[in-house]
């Protein structure tokens, strides 16, 4: 960001080489100039001409003459002339202002210090600039000017007006004026001016607050920059305080997925921490974070716990000596603790599911911090969505910052009020940390480390929009927040610098995040946020459904285990690691991750599975039992329910029969059936949750050769075997009764008297004697 037009931003060059023999010398402002009463930007009047007087004789009257026509043009009741007048010596008056170049050429100045920040009368003001030529020919007369309007930037508006000028604009009325030496092609110069504020024309008693500053560079008569800033006038007392806090992230990068197979041969997906040692060295961005807000109590975190817990996991130096200077500085500071591997809310709110716990196991088994405050959203897009809001507060985090230009006033409030606002959603309200759009960009352009502000400049802008926000409202005590984007690189010492700066001014209060949140919510009509999130790199909706329903299919699982909750926090991990914020610029990655978070779902299912026969089953009879084995390789007991599913009438399941199984055991279920004729069924088996009747595990099929009429047709068969087997006993029985030799048993011997042939009674004798 720059707060001049242009500042170090590449210009097509239209400018002609300066004539070599245009005039350069150092020319000062005479002192206390008197402003115009009819417009008082357009710089000092001119000043009165001076007579030139030659007490000349003889042949010197030609030349004394000629001198007499150098003059400069009077012009006590009008503005500045349009026309340059020519320079003379150095007790003279500064040359008017040259001509506006449409096209200047690709010429920047940067502001490089300004001692001190805020002047008053009777002291000396130190500025320091830098000028780079980056077109492709010399400066071979530059010049630059200071100027100083009297005139006081009382709105912010005012302040973004002037900052924003483009070149071709009049700029603040000149004090001084340096020549410098010819500037090469990509070469720099340095200009100092040491000016007098008594000079200024600010009399004592002029109100207190920012006044333009410029300084104009000029090669002959094209104006190639203006560099527009601030000086901080502080002649009389400035009003109360405003509070101002500070939020930064320490979120990413994005960690990735592993997958590997344990002891037992079971393939295992993990969280991959290698990407940390990447991003916490002392020359990386997180690096940096953490060396320029350690020592700033003021400024809250936002931190990924997952973040923190992988690089508490690693062996490199660079990463230990991080984890340190966090631990210690996280002591004595608000720290806010977003959701396990900063999970996109955007994501989320679009397909209507709900945030991770903040339960999510942590890589290494660590805890988050029960001191952080756990009720913070950091959403990915700078101003989220009211579905994203809502998500939030589902979710219990009602603390949603928004950024950028979200929720700002309305055109009728005419003052900066503290930065909460009130979010309404059908799930509750939300409280908004609106962070200040003008003061955050002119904060992160002036420290980060490739911030396209100077340090000073930046400095410059904030000391004046925050003198101009104290004095709207003296009377009010308000609080306003700076929140820092999610890439911020800062640079540790411009950080400090301007925070040094800010905090040793009389209107501005350092104070942590908790005492804005204490404050009371502005009853202010704010700008609405839109309906949804509008934010590139979101994940896609149908990748973050696939995750949802693995989530779900995960989740109905772990109801058959005797500890669900175990198996939930197993799979977690990987199913929100692929939600990242930082995985926004990574879409490739990303998909990757989101495959094999599903895949590492599926085989967690697959941990209790029905055994696959190596055949079919044949069933013979009308009615039976058909086996089926299930095994269970979890660590922890489940119970199952089985249920075959035929495709065809001919079975009929009677009932499904549950039982536990143990962990790393199988077990047969012997399921029930009726069978109706002959044919072929395909058989679907499904492990059910009891007693809910839910699918718990893939399913799995077999084929069953039911043969139901086989049972009739051998009984019949075997009714006729016994039946012809009982004829042909009789029928054996009955001619081994009619053989010769039976006959001949039964037939009385030939000469044998008939009375002989018969036994007489027991119990009687006949003709006996005794």
């Amino acid at each position: 960001m720059t707060f001049h037009s242009p500042v170090g931003s590449a210009r097509a060059s239209s400018r002609r080489p300066a004539d070599s023999t245009a005039p350069s010398a150092v020319v000062q402002a005479p002192a206390r100039p008197r402003p115009s009463s009819d417009d008082p930007r357009t710089g000092p009047r001119a000043a009165a001409p001076r007579s030139l007087t030659r007490n000349l004789v003889g042949g010197l009257l030609t030349a004394a003459l000629t001198l007499a026509l150098v003059v400069v043009p009077s012009s006590p009741g009008g503005a500045r002339e349009a026309a340059a007048t020519a320079e003379v010596g150095v007790s003279g008056v500064a040359a008017a202002e040259p001509a506006v170049v449409d096209e200047p050429g690709a010429v920047s100045t940067t502001l490089v210090s300004m001692t001190p920040t805020t002047v008053g009368p009777g002291s000396t003001v130190t500025v320091v600039a830098r000028i780079h030529n980056g077109t492709d020919e010399a400066l071979t007369a530059p010049r630059a000017t200071l100027g100083v309007n009297w005139r006081l930037l009382g709105t912010r508006s005012a302040l973004a007006a002037w900052a924003d000028e483009p070149t071709s604009k009049r700029s603040a009325e000149a004090m001084a004026t340096e020549t410098l030496d010819p500037i090469a092609p990509g070469q720099d110069a340095t200009v100092t001016f040491d000016l007098d504020t008594d000079d200024f024309n600010l009399e004592p008693g002029s109100g207190w607050g920012p006044r333009p500053l410029s300084i104009t560079i000029t090669d002959g008569s094209e104006r190639l920059d203006v560099l527009r800033t601030f000086l901080l006038w502080e002649d009389t007392a400035a009003p109360s305080p405003v509070g101002l806090s500070l939020l930064a992230p320490v979120t990413g990068p994005a960690l990735g997925l592993t997958t590997a197979t344990d002891a037992q041969g079971q393939e295992r997906t993990s969280v991959d921490v290698a990407a940390v040692d990447g991003a916490l060295g002392a020359d990386q961005r997180l690096g940096h974070l953490l060396a320029a807000t350690a020592d700033r109590p003021e400024v809250a975190w936002a931190v990924d716990p997952a973040l923190v817990a992988a690089a508490r996991t690693s062996a490199e130096s660079s990463t230990s000596a991080w984890v340190s200077s966090f631990d210690e500085a996280s002591a004595d500071r608000s720290v806010f603790a977003l959701r396990p591997y900063d999970p996109d809310p955007a994501a989320y709110a679009q397909v209507g599911a709900a945030l991770p716990a903040p339960t999510v196991p942590l890589p290494g088994g660590s805890t988050t911090d029960p001191a952080w405050r756990t009720d913070l959203t950091l959403p990915g897009d700078e101003v989220p969505g009211r579905a994203t809001v809502r998500t939030s507060v589902q979710a219990g985090s009602p603390l949603v910052v928004v950024r950028g230009d979200g929720l700002t006033p309305v055109d009728s409030v005419s003052y900066t009020p503290t930065g909460l606002a009130t979010v309404e959603t059908d799930a509750g309200p939300a409280t908004a940390l609106v962070s200040d759009a003008a003061l955050t960009r002119a904060f992160t352009a002036g420290t980060q480390t490739s911030g396209t502000g100077s340090t000073t400049d930046a400095t410059q802008r904030l000391l004046a929009e925050t003198a101009v926000i104290a004095s709207e409202r003296p009377a009010d005590s308000r609080h306003l927040l700076i929140a820092l984007p999610r890439g911020f690189d800062p640079d540790p010492a411009a950080f400090d610098a301007v925070l040094d700066a800010l905090d040793a001014t009389s209107w501005v209060a350092l104070t942590p995040v908790d005492d804005l949140l204490s404050a009371p919510v502005p009853d202010v009509e704010r700008n609405a946020l839109p309906e949804a999130d509008g934010g590139e790199g979101v994940l896609p909706a149908p990748e973050m459904s696939s995750l949802q329903r693995a989530r779900t299919e995960v989740s109905t699982f772990s109801t058959i285990a005797t500890d669900p909750a175990a198996i939930i926090q197993e799979a977690e991990p990987a199913l929100v690691v692929p939600t990242a914020v930082a995985y926004r610029t990574a879409p490739d990655e990303r998909t990757a991750a989101v495959q094999a978070a599903v895949a590492d779902a599926d085989r967690l299912r697959s941990s209790v599975a029905v055994v696959r026969r190596g055949s079919g089953v044949l069933l013979i009879n009308t009615s039976g039992n058909i086996p089926v084995r299930v095994q269970n390789t979890l660590d922890q007991e489940v119970t199952v329910q089985v249920a075959l599913r035929p495709d065809n009438a001919r079975l009929k399941v009677v009932s499904f029969p549950v039982g536990p199984i143990p962990p790393g055991t199988e077990v047969d279920f012997k399921v029930p059936v009726r069978a109706y004729g002959s044919g072929n069924v395909r058989v679907e088996v499904e492990l059910l949750a009891v007693p809910s009747g839910t699918v718990v595990a893939p399913s799995s099929d077999f084929s069953v050769r039911v043969r139901a009429d086989w049972e009739t047709v051998g009984t019949a068969v075997f009714a006729g075997l016994v039946a012809l087997l009982m004829i042909g006993g009789l029928w054996r029985t009955i001619r081994r009764g009619r053989s010769p030799r039976r006959v001949a048993e039964l037939t009385p011997a030939s000469g044998v008297p008939a009375a002989q042939a018969s036994a007489p009674p027991s119990d009687t004798s006949a003709g006996s004697e005794e």
